[in-house]
């Protein structure tokens, strides 16, 4: 078996079945403090649905959420300071298919991978790209975005050919 690459397109359509999808979703509140809470909801996710805690994959997915969830605290609120406002992190996972994470806020504005620099901050879409096997961004229902990361797990039919 080798690797293939997989489009978003072809992981969001096997999560958003509903048939054997396994689901997991908290709300937190955009602030820093949130963002331990998130790496141990989905390290908790993963070690439930059978995936070792320190494993490569777990530590992939659980840096991918770190950044993801951060960079919805830093650039995406739409409240005034003081008011709470919450980001919303969903694990999903279809064995032997495909596995997710999205995080979800109420800024429409789009993420972009920011040019190469020496600058400490701003790289958090280029570890997700790093991490992630994929990832995509949708429209919430909600006027707000998801940002999707996408992970291979072992066997999965969507990421590997004969």
């Amino acid at each position: 078996m080798t690797a293939v690459k997989t489009s978003p397109a072809v992981f969001l359509s096997a999560l958003e079945r509903q048939d054997g999808v396994e689901r997991a979703t908290v709300e937190v509140k955009s602030e820093v403090s949130s963002v331990p809470l998130a790496r141990r909801f989905a390290r908790d996710c993963l070690a439930g649905w059978g995936f070792t805690r320190e494993g490569d994959l777990t530590e992939r997915v659980v840096l991918t959420v770190s950044e993801l969830v951060t960079n919805a605290i830093q650039h995406a609120r739409t409240r005034a300071a003081g008011e709470i406002e919450l980001v919303v992190l969903s694990c999903c996972y279809s064995p032997g298919t495909a596995l997710g994470v999205s995080v979800t806020d109420n800024s429409s504005t789009l993420p972009a991978i920011r040019p190469s620099s020496c600058d400490t901050r701003g790289r958090g879409l280029v570890l997700v790209s790093a991490e992630a096997d994929c990832w995509t961004t949708t429209q919430s229902s909600a006027g707000g975005k998801e940002v999707w990361a996408f992970f291979c797990s072992p066997a999965a039919e969507l990421c590997t050919s004969a």
